[in-house]
Order: structure tokens, then C-alpha cells, then sequence
């Protein structure tokens, strides 16, 4: 074990993982012949430095640490300092903890899955999911579970990147966690090394990656966060430190969840100005903020929009006979914000870019070519193209869709996995520079949903469209609230989706509500709906818009995740600093009636219990509600909202 005074973990290791957590180095690489080993060579201007074996590979290696979230930050370069190239490398683990505890301890891991888009309830889109390990004398060494990124490359398209390890003793439990900032392919995961010790570990997916003499390769940051106490404890830890420390500001203050329109999902293609100006006359009755024009703006998108991708310099006069300028200018005469999507990482073969830059793109034939983002010239034409179109158009709102998986394009140009490397790099300098340009342009990450989600894509983005499902109420509610044991509120965008001249037939207010627990959009043809439902919608969005805040708090599930139409979802988003809180309950089948308990709310306090959609009130203490528990009674497919606001002491 490391000693507790030499390490920088030591400030923020929980007691028991301190015992537990063997010495530096907290990372490995490995080759066909298995890890290498490494030496000590000291400190540099870089950090600690190891030799690795007798390869020539030097590793560079810095920890920074956050005592106020109690999160170490381990960055990692490998560098060839030898004369030849070096071995063929085929796994690079960015973090490698030992840990060990004897027969007594219980490792469990908890993650939840990626952005699916599934049509089913319980869908599998963010599901909560667990592993618990003993150590009986039958399972052997390399017992354990891994996530993963999944097939196509892109990063959440199986697991979200966030891997959570509750270390459980007889006496108690504490934990950690652990995030890749890193885009592309990835594993997290845990492994048996003998009765007694365990390795956590992982990092990006390589396949034997060579480094030329001299060459250096910069590995994506890895985030570890230490936490004392169960599964709820390592949740909020990991939500706090995302949106304290990860999110980016949007125009100068912190985000808050986002009301919006977007105009796809319900309408696609089928749009044109005059239709469009209806929706925006709708969207200003309902009082949203933003108001974004989805694909199919440009030319060449009449029976599909992926048919125009690439033809990102014009737009389609037929649909805009005077571009979209007027549009634009109508979107902010009714006070919202206007949008545009993009989807700049990809292009069909017959569009401008592609005949006009060939060379641009990786190309593996079929319809679609990929761009190639590790040429500095194509960054920058990303970068002036929408630094163009945010000028010309006051653009407030990009949703950057990437509805492509690029592992076959990148595997085509170089099948070891370097590529990623270069790719990320040119990515992220895109983005961050639009972004510096541009404090008031809020970017809403895509990948046909949310199929690329880690602190990269996190570090970038002010929400996320994080699913291509938006029609059925409970499937986007139960994503929002399972994708909540992680992600702020702001960043799980779900719209209410109105089909084309459907009116306002499904539109009770559980289905409006079900989109609630996290950002909140409506899509499609509003402008079929009445006045008087126009008022109704309006009024849950005010209510909405009070309680926002609390999305990106701490969260609590009152009910277990549900695995069945019987079960409840009930959850609960507090202020650790005032224990101001709301409730968001959910009923798909069952009991009509269920007793929930709050929690985190303080025992000696007098809370006002409000349900905003009747204006029911009533008053009991924290003390109460906690012991006690809250009755709720739903009707089937019911929602219903409490706000419990602190009053005062008593």
C-alpha cells in the first residue's frame, strides 16, 4: 500500500480506499507480450516519467487534483525516446488502480447505458444497471465486468462513459468513479487479480498503435472521483463535479436546462417559410426561448435530409425563396433565440463539399464520406463555415449532429487506432474555437441521439439531444430521469413531438410533463394546436421554468429504477444549500396510490408542499415528510409535480 503523505491522491481518498489503493503508477500499457514494466526515472517538466521495460517507450504522467470535489485528473504521454519503433501497443490503460481488501470487501460497479433509441418500456436507453463481486474460492483471477463504448465508434452507443466502483466493507461503504475525456472508442471496467486484490481500469480502445522515434502521444485526460457513502453518494459526486467543472458557461453564466423548439421530429422534410413562420407564432404563445431549424434547410434534402449533407454554403430556395434571413429575423421579432443544425462530420457523395473537396474526407465508398478532422485546413473551413452562418444569421443555437458511426472510415486510413488521436485533437480545437468566438452560441451535442456523450463531447456542449425516441411520454421520461443518476438536467434534452396537422389529441399534461425532469423541447407542427391548449401547455412551462433550476442539483430516486409498467418513477432534484426541492412522479400501470419519502431535506425546517398544476398546498417538516413519507395518487399514465420549499425553522 502507498503510503497516505506521499501520493496526491491522499487529501481526497476515502479511509478505506486509502488502505486499499496501491502505489503509483495509476496507469499500464500493454503489448502482445503483456504490460510493460515500468521504472522510475523521476520528475520532469511533465511530471512523474517511467521507462517502460526495455522498449524505448517513455510514459509522462501528471495528476491534478481537486480537493473541493475530491477529483484527481490524470493525464498521460507516451513518448518513443528509443531508436527504433516501438512494439506494437494493444492496450493503454489511462487508469489502473490496484486495490485490495481481502475476503471481507465487496466491489460493486454502477453505470448506466448509452443514448439508444428504443421503442419499448422500460427502454434500455439509460438504464441503471449493477455488478456486485464476491470473492469465492471457485471464481479465479480475471473475474469482473467491463462497459464499453460499443461497435460503431462513437462513444456512448452502449455505455455512457462513467463507471462507478462502491468499495463495500462490513462497517460501510465509499467509492469512486471514473470518466474518459475522450470521444471515441473506450473501456471501464473491473478485474479479479487474486483473492485478495482487484484492478480498476481503463482507457481508449487501441489495436497495436507503433510510435516512430521520437514521436509522442497525448492520451485523453481520465477524471476520478472519490466519494464516501452508497450508490446515491457517488451519483451526485459525479453530477456536481460534471456541472461545477465540466459543462462550459453559456454566455457568461452557468447553464440552466434550455426551453426550446426544434422543428423536426413530427415534420421532417415537409417544411417551407410560410409554414415554419406558423410554428414560430405558436412557440412565442407557449413563451420559449429558442427556436431552431433543424435539417432540410439546404438544398438537395427533398425526400431525405442526409441526401443534402454537404451542401452546407447554400440554402434551399425553393423552400426559402429569400434565404433565411427573414426567418431569422421573425424568430427574434417574437422575442426567442434562432437556431440552425449542422451535421458538418459527414457529407453525401454528390454534395459541394465533397465534389469541391475530395481530399477533405475519408471515403470507404457508398453514399456517405466522413470528414477528415485531423487536417488543420479542414478544421478551419468548419470553423469559418460556422463562424459565417452564426454571423450572417445571429445563430444563438447549433444542434451538432453526427449521425454516422466512424469507426470503418478511420480503420480504413489506419486500422491501430492512431487516428483517433489526431481526430479528437482537430474536433475539439473546432469547437473550442467557435465557442471563444461566439460566448452566446449554446451548442446542443447529437449523434443520432445520444450515441456520443463523455466529458470530451461534455467540456463542448450546453445540452444534449440525448435520443432519437421523442414520441412515446414514459420512454422519455424514464430516460431523463435514468440518464439523471449522472447528467444534469440541462444536458437531457426531450422534446413533446406533434406530427404533422396531428392537433393536440395526445397531449394530456403527464405527456408534457414527462419531459420535464430534465431540458425541455417541444418538436413539430404546434401551430395545430388550439388557443386554448396553446394556454394550457403555456402554464406548465411557467411552472417549469421556476423549478429549472433545481435539474442541475443533487438527484434522488425515491422508487427504485422501474423494470415494469407497475412500477412508479418517482425522483427528486434538491439544493444541497437550502434543501429547496421538487418531486416529479410518474405512473404508467399499478397502484393508484403510493406513499414516497423524501430526502436530504432538513429535519428542523417547515417546508410549504405545493402541487403546481392544481395549487394544492399544504405544510409539514422535514422530519415529517421524511419519516413519514408523501401519499401520491395518479390515475393511469398520470404525472404529477411537488414543489417542497423550505419555510422556516420549527
Amino acid at each position: 500500500m502507498i503510503p497516505t503523505d506521499e501520493t496526491p491522491l491522499a487529501g481526497i481518498l476515502p479511509n478505506s480506499l486509502r488502505a486499499a489503493l496501491g502505489g503509483p503508477p495509476y496507469f499500464s500499457i500493454a503489448t502482445s507480450d503483456g504490460v510493460l514494466a515500468p521504472t522510475s526515472i523521476g520528475e520532469g517538466g511533465h511530471g512523474a516519467q517511467y521507462r517502460l521495460g526495455d522498449t524505448g517507450l517513455v510514459a509522462r504522467v501528471g495528476i491534478r487534483a481537486d480537493p473541493q470535489h475530491r477529483v484527481a485528473v490524470q493525464s498521460l504521454t507516451l513518448v518513443n525516446e528509443g531508436e527504433l519503433p516501438s512494439p506494437p501497443i494493444h492496450d493503454i490503460s489511462t487508469i489502473s488502480l490496484r486495490l485490495e481488501g481481502g475476503p471481507h470487501v465487496r466491489p460493486e460497479l454502477h453505470w448506466i447505458n448509452g443514448g439508444l433509441t428504443d421503442n419499448f418500456y422500460p427502454p434500455m436507453a439509460y438504464r441503471e444497471n449493477a455488478a456486485s463481486f464476491g470473492v469465492p474460492s471457485s471464481q479465479g483471477s480475471g473475474w469482473g465486468h467491463a462497459t464499453a463504448s460499443g461497435p460503431d465508434g462513437r462513444s456512448s452507443n452502449l455505455d455512457l462513459p462513467i463507471l462507478q466502483m462502491q468499495w463495500v466493507e462490513a462497517d460501510g461503504s465509499c467509492g469512486l468513479w471514473a470518466a474518459l475525456e475522450w470521444s471515441a472508442e473506450w473501456t471501464l471496467g473491473i478485474r479479479m487479480l487474486d483473492r485478495t486484490a482487484w484492478r480498476f481500469h481503463g482507457g481508449p480502445q487501441v489495436n497495436g498503435i507503433v510510435l516512430e522515434p521520437g514521436e509522442a502521444l497525448v492520451m485523453p485526460d481520465t477524471h476520478v472521483g472519490f466519494f464516501e457513502g452508497g450508490v446515491d453518494a457517488g451519483c451526485n459526486s459525479a453530477r456536481r463535479y460534471i456541472y461545477d467543472c465540466i459543462c462550459p458557461d453559456y454566455d457568461g453564466e452557468r447553464p440552466l436546462p434550455p426551453i426550446s423548439f426544434d422543428h423536426w421530429f413530427g415534420v421532417g422534410e415537409l417544411i417551407d417559410e410560410r409554414f415554419l413562420m406558423k410554428q414560430v407564432d405558436a412557440c412565442a404563445e407557449l413563451g420559449l426561448d429558442f427556436w431552431v431549424l433543424d435539417a432540410s434547410w439546404f438544398p438537395g434534402a427533398k425526400r431525405s435530409f442526409s441526401e443534402g449533407v454537404g451542401n452546407w454554403e447554400r440554402v434551399d430556395h425553393d423552400k426559402f425563396p429569400n434565404g433565411l434571413e427573414p426567418l431569422a429575423d421573425y424568430v427574434r421579432e417574437k422575442g426567442m433565440k434562432f437556431g440552425l443544425w449542422f451535421d458538418v462530420e459527414r457529407a453525401h457523395r454528390n454534395s459541394d463539399w465533397v465534389r469541391e473537396h475530395p481530399s477533405w474526407f475519408f471515403d470507404v465508398g457508398g453514399d456517405y464520406l466522413h470528414l477528415d478532422l485531423t487536417q488543420e485546413q479542414v478544421q478551419d473551413a468548419v470553423i469559418d463555415l460556422l463562424d459565417g452562418w452564426i454571423r450572417r444569421l445571429d445563430v444563438r443555437w447549433s444542434r451538432w449532429d453526427y449521425n454516422i458511426g466512424p469507426k470503418p472510415y478511420w480503420d480504413s486510413v489506419d486500422p491501430t487506432g492512431k487516428v483517433r488521436f489526431a481526430y479528437m485533437r482537430g474536433l475539439y480545437r473546432v469547437l473550442d474555437t467557435l465557442l471563444e468566438r461566439h460566448p452566446q452560441w449554446l451548442i446542443e451535442a447529437c449523434a443520432s441521439g445520444g450515441r456520443r456523450i463523455d466529458f470530451g463531447t461534455l467540456k463542448r456542449a450546453h445540452t444534449i439531444w440525448f435520443s432519437d425516441h421523442s414520441d412515446d411520454p414514459h420512454v422519455c421520461r424514464l430516460m431523463q430521469t435514468g440518464a439523471a443518476r449522472y447528467l444534469p438536467g440541462h444536458l437531457t434534452n426531450s422534446s413533446v413531438e406533434v406530427h404533422l396537422r396531428e392537433g393536440e389529441g395526445r397531449f394530456d399534461d403527464a405527456a408534457v410533463i414527462a419531459r420535464m425532469a430534465g431540458a425541455f423541447s417541444i418538436d413539430g407542427d404546434v401551430a395545430t394546436w388550439s388557443v386554448e391548449r396553446l394556454r394550457e401547455v403555456r402554464k406548465l412551462v411557467d411552472v417549469y421554468r421556476e423549478y429549472r433550476r433545481l435539474l442541475v442539483a443533487d438527484f434522488h430516486a425515491l422508487t427504485p429504477y422501474p423494470r415494469s409498467i407497475a412500477d412508479w418513477d418517482v425522483v427528486q432534484f434538491t439544493d444541497p444549500a437550502t434543501t429547496e426541492s421538487v418531486v416529479l412522479a410518474y405512473r404508467v400501470a399499478g397502484n393508484e396510490e403510493l406513499i414516497v419519502y423524501p430526502t436530504a431535506l432538513d429535519g428542523d425546517l417547515t417546508y410549504d408542499v405545493r402541487s403546481p398544476l392544481d395549487g394544492a398546498a399544504s405544510r409539514a417538516t422535514g422530519r415529517a415528510l421524511m419519516l413519514d413519507g408523501m401519499k401520491l395518487t395518479l390515475p393511469t399514465d398520470g404525472a404529477t409535480i411537488r414543489r417542497l420549499v423550505p419555510r422556516s425553522a420549527g
